[in-house]
């Protein structure tokens, strides 16, 4: 088809929209608006300059946060020595959402809405900007992949892309991310570096040094995007010393880029120097990198938030490079250092799995590279036999299948996908779902499950708390009888021993009754039902399930999961109820373990 890119461009638009529109999070409140966790630290900038005029003390936050509830704390903030405030995330993203804000805060101004930053029109334009800026990342991107690949090619990729990555999370619900705005901005990078490579000009070198600046402070790991306006082109050594020969002779143009990005960089610098007196300041407090310590494996293949386990369209890379280099050598070694350095930088922090996301997130900004590797592969698949074209086609619509279900999990009613406590018993219990038990979400806190007939079962322990003589609650609110509980103010029932049992089985199960008239629903505060083996007064196993997560406000409800026993020796066998800093009563009654194999 003469313009099949075009109609693939137009179709992921669609998509795009159709999911805006499935979960409009400018329509949302509390922690699942728009401008939320995150995002309102990138915001910031914005509501503490042009709104509040403050920007040493933020004093706003507490009543916006309380008025909003957009997060459950204040780690938006830095808080410094001198009780004043710096901002913990770089200001970049907030110049992309500005011309944005400025339009929001004029029409609430001038229409006599609520013109403090946070408001239904604040949501609105934010999103519609971060929409504005997906739409035109992918039309260049379109138009660069025209100039090295086929008009199908081109439309199958950008297809895949949106249909079959998470880019389809961070282009059309979580947005306003920095993700979705740094394959906009990484577009441009690509696109400018092919002008600049034609036809040198220093308002390109200008464009490029600014544009590498603007990615730098908005994460400071993407520097590394300077690898593609510098390596552009080079083959091999013998081009890579005219490269640099090249950058010494054009001395106006090197130092044109380097302007530009010391242009834009010298605004967070200057920032920081008026917040906290210094022109580098780390904000990001405890939160680093280990470097030689990198989780690489994890970050590529674990059930947590693997990005080929989340995102398996991405294997394509791994062969699409290969054809890359054979047909395209010119793209190759850019795009191929910059895929090894991002990964190996993405996974050296310590907090690899980057929190609530959807598979990895960190990885989002650099599919405006990887879309060059995936169209080389695409191309060699349409040159290839009729059976190998049937055979890919059948993978893409896996994937394709595969992603869109992932992103109905992580946005339905179930909340299917949990987006820190993935594991892989979870991840294949719920496989393909879109409905789900409430009871399979104790195997998000337990991993361990026994499949198959259970044999020798035997009771072990039982207590309904009627003779307990400490700590009990005489309410009768579950079934008119005793039981134990916990509250704000106490947070911790008793531990109570369990017989160990004989060493000839190999489990054991646990249940009791819960009951609570309020759920809370922060998972770090979650109380807790905790069943631990100890040896000499040291722990050698814990397994414990979050009670709150799988049941629901005024319910009782039996709970029960299983618990293998460990092969290190142990001498105590016990379980106690914890409430882990929640403000809500939660009762435990008629406790039972079960030993089986």
């Amino acid at each position: 088809m003469k313009n099949f890119s075009l109609v693939a461009l137009f179709a992921s638009y669609l998509v795009i929209l159709c999911f805006v529109f499935y979960y409009p999070k400018f329509n949302k409140q509390g922690s699942e608006a728009t401008i939320s966790y995150d995002v309102a630290g990138y915001y910031f900038y914005l509501p503490a300059i042009f709104i509040y005029h403050d920007i040493h003390h933020l004093e706003f936050q507490e009543a916006l946060k309380n008025k909003y509830r957009y997060s459950n704390s204040d780690y938006q903030g830095v808080l410094l020595p001198d009780s004043t405030y710096t901002m913990k995330y770089p200001i970049g993203a907030a110049i992309f959402y500005s011309p944005f804000f400025f339009i929001a805060h004029g029409y609430a101004s001038a229409t006599g809405l609520n013109a403090d930053g946070f408001s239904h029109p604040y949501q609105v334009m934010l999103s519609l900007g971060c929409l504005f800026y997906t739409f035109l990342g992918l039309w260049f991107l379109r138009k660069i992949l025209l100039l090295f690949f086929s008009e199908m090619a081109t439309g199958i990729t950008l297809l895949l892309l949106v249909t079959a990555s998470n880019y389809l999370n961070y282009s059309a619900i979580d947005h306003a991310m920095t993700h979705n705005q740094l394959f906009t901005l990484y577009v441009f990078i690509i696109w400018f570096s092919i002008k600049f490579h034609e036809k040198p000009t220093l308002k390109i070198a200008l464009l490029l040094g600014l544009f590498c600046g603007l990615a730098t402070i908005t994460r400071p790991t993407e520097i590394i995007c300077v690898l593609i306006p510098v390596l552009w082109n080079v083959t091999g050594y013998k081009s890579l010393i005219s490269r640099i020969r090249f950058f010494f002779t054009q001395y106006k143009m090197t130092l044109l880029f380097i302007f530009g990005a010391i242009i834009v960089g010298s605004i967070q610098l200057f920032y920081w120097k008026i917040t906290t007196g210094k022109f580098l300041f780390y904000s990001y407090e405890e939160q680093t990198f280990s470097w030689l310590h990198p989780h690489i494996i994890e970050g590529l293949l674990s059930y947590k938030k693997g990005w080929f386990i989340y995102t398996p369209v991405m294997l394509f890379i791994i062969p699409g490079f290969i054809y890359l280099y054979k047909n395209n050598k010119g793209l190759f070694l850019p795009m191929f250092l910059f895929v090894i350095l991002n990964i190996y930088i993405a996974f050296s922090w310590d907090i690899w799995w980057y929190g609530g996301s959807l598979g990895q997130r960190s990885m989002v900004q650099s599919y405006a590279f990887l879309s060059l590797p995936i169209a080389a592969l695409v191309q060699a698949v349409l040159n290839s036999h009729r059976i190998t074209q049937f055979l890919i086609a059948i993978i893409c619509g896996f994937f394709i299948w595969f992603n869109i279900t992932l992103t109905f999990q992580a946005h339905n009613k179930y909340s299917i996908l949990d987006d820190n406590a993935m594991n892989r018993v979870y991840f294949w219990k719920v496989f393909g779902k879109l409905k789900i038990d409430l009871d399979d979400k104790k195997y998000l806190d337990t991993y361990e499950i026994h499949k198959g007939e259970r044999s020798n079962v035997k009771e072990i322990y039982f207590n309904d708390i009627e003779y307990d003589l400490t700590e009990i609650d005489t309410t009768g609110i579950l079934d008119g009888k005793k039981c134990l509980f916990v509250t704000a103010e106490k947070q911790f029932t008793q531990p109570y021993a369990i017989p160990i049992p004989s060493t000839d089985v190999e489990w054991i199960n646990i249940s009791a009754d819960f009951y609570f008239p309020i759920k809370e629903w922060d998972i770090w505060k979650m109380p807790q039902f905790i069943v631990q083996f100890k040896n000499n007064g040291e722990v050698v196993k814990v397994k414990f399930l979050r009670v709150h997560r799988i049941m629901g406000s005024s319910e009782k409800k039996n709970l029960n999961f299983d618990v293998k026993i460990p092969l290190k020796e142990y001498d105590i066998l016990e379980f106690y109820l914890w409430n882990a800093d929640g403000t809500t009563t939660t009762y435990i009654d008629n406790i039972r373990a079960m030993s089986f194999n």
